[in-house]
């Protein structure tokens, strides 16, 4: 435990995926000389009201006190339980959660002791770091990625199809697209309601409860509410006034994916860019899958007179191009700051975002091939090539569904703190301080040192600049090799601390002393972090302004992309580059600090 550390002010934290417990208060396996007033946990995601509690017992199993604690009033990340005086023993807290950010609900339990006791044992805690769903089985896992896919399925199409429509087609008047673009709202329906059932079920409360308490069920009805209105709608105007159903069904498939985006992972930030660029990604998707699908359909049932594919492929070429394009930097952006790792087979989320990208690739790559083909009738590859890179693209839209009901690795990555370069001794090897969740309130500290001689200490020192304060926190040897961990400790916003990380042997004469400087503000750690030597997320930013302005400047001066169609490139670069210039500037300026 910290001497002399109070919380003062409240934060939003980094956090993402599901609401995974981060550390708490008392801390999990800790040992208090006096017994706490309150348990504190911190989440990864805002929480909701009605359905994250906790139950705490006795060592024999009775409960003190049972679906108690709410969301702290200032800080909706922070599960706060005020408790009865408690007796020495040991306590077990039990807990669950429901994530307001994306709806999925996680559980776990650990235990601490208060007075004279022997400190429990770690190994037989379970405080829910596993990024699986618990309590729930492969059969209602398989559903929740079936109505996520479906539903995502139907909205990305309900705005691609009308796209294709009027640039590729050029038939804003058609009928059968029309009524294709209203099954697709009511596939959206089916997904969203699928999703509410299951929401309601993870949490034994039936579909009306789930709704009404709780933001992603409301976020979804709504969504249900505007593909089933705007499907009524575009099947009402397909014959007299088919290309008002096509502007209905676009603005429907729209709000819809608007709502997908702010509630999904991204919407887990305190920072409007990674909901902006999952609208992006979700937009540039729904241009590039619609355009495939029904490329391929023409391959497999033949063109009709004035569909030849030396036609449209050129007028699709130039939305692809750009699509593709918003498409990578969205997606580099999102799967660094939901991974901190572009590449990581170490967890199953970060394994199958290897199988995404892999997918997304090969489908690229065979739309390259069209691209430079252009459709022309004597390339006999090319409609088994878009059939095939439909249903890679198919694939990725699978595998994107397993993702979203996954729960990205970056919420178990604390904050790193980045070393002061002159305070390593000779000859040794950095070690490294990293803060969960990085922000004011309850901390645990994880230290990672290597080449320890055997019973050497590893210690960490902190003191306070702004105010009077030192403690030394005693660190535990996590099962990892190099590993060492103390939680319970608080920091307060608007603090500037120094902390050393010392190793001592045996008889205490100290072999190495390795300080740091860092600082919080209301919002987490404002100074001091260990930055990447090249940030993917401001490459990201820059490559979008750049590309913008160049896109922009090419397109006015009169330049069309090659083996295009030139008003369907002037169209395509003018709004994908308006699209860039917006979020690389929010990117840049208004990102999450990682």
């Amino acid at each position: 435990m910290l001497a002399g550390l109070t919380l003062v002010g409240t934060a939003t934290p980094l956090a993402v995926g599901h609401s995974q417990l981060v550390t708490s208060l008392p801390a999990a396996g800790d040992v208090t000389t006096s017994a706490p007033t309150e348990i504190r946990l911190v989440f990864s995601e805002p929480i909701e009201a009605a359905y994250s509690k906790l139950d705490l017992l006795d060592a024999d199993g009775n409960p003190v006190g049972s679906g108690i604690g709410a969301p702290d009033q200032a800080d909706p990340y922070s599960l706060v339980a005020p408790i009865p005086k408690l007796g020495d023993g040991l306590y077990t807290v039990d807990w669950r959660a429901l994530s307001a950010a994306d709806g999925h609900t996680t559980s776990g339990f650990f235990t601490f002791g208060v007075g004279d006791v022997t400190p429990p044992a770690a190994d037989g805690m379970d405080t829910g770091m596993d990024p699986r769903h618990p309590g729930q089985d492969a059969g209602t896992s398989f559903l929740e990625a079936g109505s996520r896919v479906a539903g995502d399925l139907g909205l990305l199409l309900a705005l691609g199809l009308p796209v294709l429509g009027w640039l590729v087609l050029r038939d804003p008047r058609s009928v059968g697209l029309a009524r294709i673009a209203a099954a697709s709202l009511g596939l959206a329906f089916v997904g969203a309601a699928g999703l509410i059932a299951l929401g309601g079920m993870a949490i034994g409360v039936d579909p009306s409860a789930y709704i009404a308490g709780s933001r992603t069920g409301q976020l979804l009805f709504v969504r249900g509410a505007i593909a089933l209105g705007g499907a009524a709608l575009v099947l009402g105007l397909a014959r007299p006034r088919a290309h008002l159903g096509y502007v209905v069904g676009a603005l429907a498939g729209y709000a819809g994916l608007v709502l997908v985006a702010i509630g999904g992972h991204a919407a887990a930030y305190d920072s409007p860019a990674p909901s902006a660029a999952m609208i992006v990604h979700l937009v540039a998707v729904s241009v590039w899958l619609a355009g495939i699908l029904v490329l391929a359909w023409f391959a497999i049932t033949g063109t009709a007179r004035g569909r030849s594919f030396s036609l449209l492929v050129p007028r699709f070429s130039a939305l692809a191009l750009v699509s593709v394009g918003l498409l990578a930097l969205t997606g580099v952006y999102s799967d660094w700051i939901q991974t901190r790792a572009l590449v990581s087979l170490d967890t199953q989320y970060g394994t199958t975002l290897a199988v995404k990208v892999a997918l997304a690739i090969g489908a690229f790559s065979l739309g390259a091939f069209n691209y430079v083909s252009g459709g022309r009738e004597g390339d006999r590859l090319f409609r088994p090539r878009v059939v095939v890179e439909s249903g890679l693209a198919i694939a990725v839209l699978i595998v994107t569904g397993v993702l979203a009901s996954g729960s990205p690795p970056a919420q178990e990555k604390p904050v790193a703190i980045a070393a002061v370069p002159t305070s390593v001794a000779a000859g040794a090897v950095p070690p490294s301080l990293e803060l969960a969740p990085g922000r004011p309130g309850p901390t645990r500290f994880v230290v990672a040192m290597r080449g320890v001689p055997q019973h050497a200490t590893v210690e960490l020192q902190l003191q306070r600049l702004d105010s009077n304060g030192e403690s030394r926190v005693d660190l535990s040897a996590h099962s990892t090799a190099g590993m060492y961990e103390a939680s319970g400790g608080l920091l307060p916003a608007d603090s500037r601390w120094d902390a050393s990380i010392v190793l001592r042997t045996d008889q205490g004469a100290e072999l190495s002393r390795t300080r740091y400087s860092f600082a919080l503000d209301a919002t987490g750690v404002s100074e001091g972090r260990a930055t990447p030597a090249l940030d993917p997320t401001t490459v990201a930013g820059v490559v979008l302004l750049v590309a913008a302005v160049l896109g922009l400047a090419f397109t006015l001066g009169g330049g069309t992309l090659p083996r295009v169609e030139p008003a369907a490139s002037w169209i395509a670069v003018l709004v994908g580059s308006a699209a860039g210039a917006v979020l690389g500037v929010l990117v840049l300026f208004e990102g999450p600090r990682l």
